[in-house]
């Protein structure tokens, strides 16, 4: 029964340690599936998006233990990678957590939380 009891631990720790995808700028980063020329940390988890409204045209949601701070603030790494993708923030469109990019005609928006982070392509229509 103990066997039985500790190989049940075992395998219970060791699959919650590899659910437990957390925030590191060294672990590198992948295309987002809504915009293929905007970053999204690689172990980042994909849930189930928000829905579209006139505004958005595209929405991804993802999972990522500490990418935010308890305010929702973003690594700074990860602000800065998105800046060497090619995209520029529009500072002044910045309300608390939710930051706007621009790269070509685009626009995305990101919405970071503690643990969660939104991404967002606006429409042509929204300017900032």
């Amino acid at each position: 029964m103990k066997r039985v009891l500790v190989l049940f631990l075992l395998v219970a720790a060791f699959g919650l340690a590899g659910c437990a995808y957390t925030y590191s700028d060294e672990d590198g980063y992948r295309m987002a599936v809504i915009n293929t020329g905007f970053p999204v940390p690689k172990n980042a988890y994909e849930l189930k998006p928000e829905a579209c409204t006139a505004d958005i045209a595209k929405s991804a949601k993802y999972k990522l233990k500490d990418i935010g701070d308890a305010e929702g603030t973003p690594p700074a790494e990860y602000l800065e990678e998105i800046e060497k993708w090619g995209w520029t923030e529009v500072v002044e469109g910045r309300v608390g957590n939710v930051h706007f990019f621009k790269k070509e005609g685009k626009i995305m928006s990101i919405v970071v939380q503690k643990n969660v982070f939104d991404l967002f392509e606006l429409t042509e229509d929204v300017k900032l």
